[in-house]
């Protein structure tokens, strides 16, 4: 239980590395966030998505390198629908286009990638391991988003 808190608590601190939101950008709100990522409220969706899709990158590398191509193709699909979740987003609430988006979205990939990995290094990519909580963490981003995204 002890390492479960401690990574649910890193991986929730991961996500709220980097600046303050602009005006229009949709944030994480308190009636969308689960108790997992509670910690991330006020925070944009498009930087939390990006930091999602670096932390999905470093597991593709770290799952391929360990022989384990089924989970690497996993986190591959998911690192790409994440990037594109937060360029989406980044283009509806800054009214931007997608290069400028990309730009804006990068450095958050790399700041979650580096994060990941380094976790990766440390502890795998079990159950009880920060990867997985992070996972977890990011699939509640994407939910909670989706049901803000333009139809």
């Amino acid at each position: 239980m002890r390492i479960r808190k401690f990574a649910a608590m890193f991986a929730a601190g991961v996500l709220m590395i980097g600046g303050q939101a602009f005006a229009d950008d949709l944030t994480l709100s308190k009636g969308d966030a689960t108790d997992l990522i509670e910690s991330n409220i006020g925070k944009p969706y498009w930087q939390m998505e990006a930091q999602c899709a670096g932390m999905f990158g470093a597991a593709y590398a770290y799952l391929t390198d360990h022989k384990q191509p089924a989970e690497a193709d996993r986190a591959k699909d998911d690192g790409i629908a994440m990037l594109n979740e937060a360029i989406a987003r980044l283009q509806e609430d800054r009214g931007i286009d997608q290069p400028a988006a990309l730009n804006l979205a990068a450095v958050e990939v790399e700041t979650g990638r580096g994060a990941a990995k380094t976790g990766l290094e440390r502890q795998g990519a079990g159950p009880d391991s920060y990867f997985n909580f992070m996972r977890s963490a990011c699939y509640d981003i994407s939910a909670a988003q989706r049901k803000h995204m333009r139809r």
